[in-house]
């Protein structure tokens, strides 16, 4: 029974290292496909260097999925962000997939741990920002009246 249990698990992480290097290796790929020109107007684009973006490409796409839950957890809604301050929302991005700690970020996710990723999150200040610029916008919530009986 042990080993069955440790068999799966080894195929499931066989089969999720074996997916991520596929996504690496299809996004390198499609890189390689476009001509500098158009790498360098994409890169412009999103304010940076061919080198950032070439990083940010060939990297794993876990780190986004982990800033839509930072967002989520601040209480911003990234679709508003995306059509309020999309600049900021790239480069929240930008700085989410150049980080360091990305399995501590995710472990602490997955775990519903959102105490104190100040010590590690180099984008934790932005967010509480944002999310403190969100609230002092928000209208304010009137009380309703108790009616009469």
């Amino acid at each position: 029974m042990l080993i069955e249990a440790a068999g799966k698990t080894g195929s499931t992480l066989f089969g999720n290292l074996r997916d991520c290097l596929k996504g690496v290796m299809d996004r390198r790929n499609e890189l390689q496909r476009l001509d500098p020109r158009e790498i360098e107007v994409i890169a412009r684009e999103l304010n940076l260097s061919r080198t950032e973006l070439a990083a940010l490409i060939l990297k794993p796409s876990g780190s986004l999925q982990s800033l839509s839950r930072r967002l989520s957890h601040a209480g911003l809604a990234e679709d508003d962000l995306e059509a309020s301050r999309g600049d900021v929302l790239r480069d929240l991005r930008r700085v989410c997939c150049q980080c360091s700690s990305k399995a501590r970020c995710a472990r602490d996710l997955n775990h519903e741990r959102q105490a104190s990723p100040a010590k590690y999150c180099p984008n934790e200040q932005t967010l509480r920002a944002l999310a403190d610029d969100v609230r002092r916008c928000a209208p304010p919530v009137l009380p309703v009246p108790a009616t009469r009986n």
